[in-house]
């Protein structure tokens, strides 16, 4: 097996994941901190994404700007995240995820040092931007990185388990943010996610070369003292590794080294995307993909011209199916952010004696619990008979949610509704775009992911808009709207599938 057949792209990342060695398997212990380490980095950027929702009011009064204005450093963070994880995504996939992970994880946390001491709203949205640039590369690089570190057996485990993470960044990581904040000020809660992510760097350059040797399967026999000895001056246990031959179709390395010179890194990206022949892939023994350009058969694939490698990510939008539910996850989400975004304000009566905190807690259990439901209902049922609900349950909260500000109770059971609701039609969504079958699954889903984000980036700017012009008590009508319109895309849909 060659060094790039021991390669295989990961479709659910993105990125490069190499297979587990034959010779055995990682210690279990090493292979939870190997798991552990890149879901610590997931913890902080979530933790980054949905703290800001209750730093609002702090940024505003400190900064001397207004709530929807403050409201902007989530739009931005939002919107840069969703189009990062788009466009860095065929560019960081030449790398090891490890190395992706470090370098996206210390950038964001050098980049939330100036987010923490911003003296100025536009020093703050910078810092915001770049930030968001880093995550976006961060958390495939960390669902890769532990993918890779785990056998094929239990790549869902670990990947489960860096969704966890974000989903527990909701639960711990933004309350605790938040109570931070109302104990210091909202810098110290920017400078969290910071110490987190450094604190993950280090951890990652600690355990780069894991000292503990592999696992020996069962029945193996220890090596003998001459074994042992053969093994470390030859590098094999029985005797000299035998010599690959040569292939004749490679160029000598002497005679490709002008052709690599170290200062430019980025040769191996140019030859790699740019100069594949079309309807070919890009690099001997690697399988076709679809969801990079590739096609078979000699079909429609990026020339020698390159612009195919980020923009047919997008080419599923040519399905009407496909784009008419990512309309529904963007009007759904939208309706979601503007609300979510200013929870503070919309809550302040009911948050009084607890802090915001405790609603953006009660949101991410019931998120939490709503992603299990929605999944294992979207299997029994289907998703259809998921997204329907889910959208009608999230417009009655978003209805009621100014009614009851004046309870801690019934404003807390109101966003439990409502927190169940939007995150169990995620899953609803996702499964619903893979059984369309347009387009490879990884590619759906980050066309998907697109429009989360998005639809956050919109609802904190339309958001805004409402809080400064109206009045934070009118965001109800703003979201039901957006309800609405998810509704009507979700039954035309509906109609068109039980026609087909």
């Amino acid at each position: 097996m060659t060094d790039r057949e021991d390669e295989m792209g990961d479709d659910a990342t993105g990125t490069a994941v190499r297979r587990p060695t034959p010779c055995g398997e990682r210690r279990p212990r090493a292979a939870r901190r190997a798991v552990a380490l890149p879901g610590a980095g997931v913890f902080a950027i979530g933790t980054d994404m949905f703290v800001v929702a209750g730093l609002l009011g702090g940024i505003a009064h400190d900064l001397g700007v207004t709530v929807g204005s403050a409201g902007l450093a989530v739009t931005v963070f939002a919107l840069t995240y969703a189009t990062g994880a788009i466009l860095l995504g065929p560019l960081v996939a030449a790398f090891p995820p490890h190395r992706v992970l470090v370098v996206s994880l210390a950038a964001f946390a050098v980049l939330n040092v100036p987010a923490a001491l911003a003296p100025a709203l536009p020093v703050l949205l910078a810092a915001r931007l770049l930030g968001a640039l880093a995550a976006s590369a961060g958390v495939p690089a960390a669902a890769a990185a532990a993918a890779a570190a785990v056998p094929a057996s239990h790549r869902g485990r670990a990947l489960g388990t860096i969704v966890g993470c974000m989903s527990a960044a909701t639960v711990l990581g933004a309350p605790a943010g938040v109570l931070l904040a109302s104990t210091l000020s909202w810098r110290a809660a920017f400078a969290l996610p910071a110490v987190l992510a450094a604190a993950t760097v280090t951890g990652l350059l600690l355990t780069r070369d894991d000292p503990h040797p592999p696992v020996r399967p069962a029945g193996e026999r220890p090596p003998s003292a001459g074994e042992a000895q053969r093994a470390s001056t030859t590098g094999h246990r029985d005797g000299p590794r035998p010599r690959r031959p040569a292939s004749p179709s490679r160029p000598s390395p002497r005679s490709r080294a002008p052709l690599r010179p170290r200062l430019f890194p980025t040769y191996r990206l140019f030859v790699r995307y740019r100069l594949s022949r079309p309807g070919q892939p890009y690099a001997p023994g690697r399988p076709l993909r679809p969801d990079r350009g590739d096609a078979p058969d000699g079909g429609d694939a990026p020339g020698p011209g390159g612009r195919g490698v980020a923009w047919t990510r997008f080419r599923p939008l040519a399905s009407p199916a496909v784009a008419a539910t990512l309309a529904v996850t963007f009007l759904l989400m939208t309706a979601s952010y503007s609300m979510y975004t200013f929870l503070p304000l919309l809550l302040a009566g009911a948050a009084a004696p607890l802090g915001s905190g405790l609603f953006i807690a009660v949101f991410g259990l019931a998120g939490t619990a709503g992603t299990r439901w929605g999944g294992s209902a979207a299997d029994r049922h289907g998703p259809r008979r998921v997204v329907g609900p889910a959208v009608a349950v999230s417009a009655a909260a978003f209805a009621a949610l100014p009614h009851t500000t004046s309870t801690t109770a019934g404003a807390a059971v109101v966003v439990a509704g409502w927190g169940a609701a939007v995150w169990g039609f995620v899953p609803a969504q996702q499964h619903r775009l893979i059984g369309l079958g347009t387009a490879a699954p990884a590619l759906l889903l980050a066309l998907h992911s697109g429009a989360v984000h998005l639809g956050a980036a919109a609802g904190s700017l339309l958001g805004g808009l409402v809080v400064d012009g109206a009045g934070a008590r009118w965001l109800w009508t703003l979201a039901v709207v957006c309800c609405g319109g998810a509704w009507a895309v979700h039954t035309v849909l509906a109609r068109k599938e039980n026609s087909s």
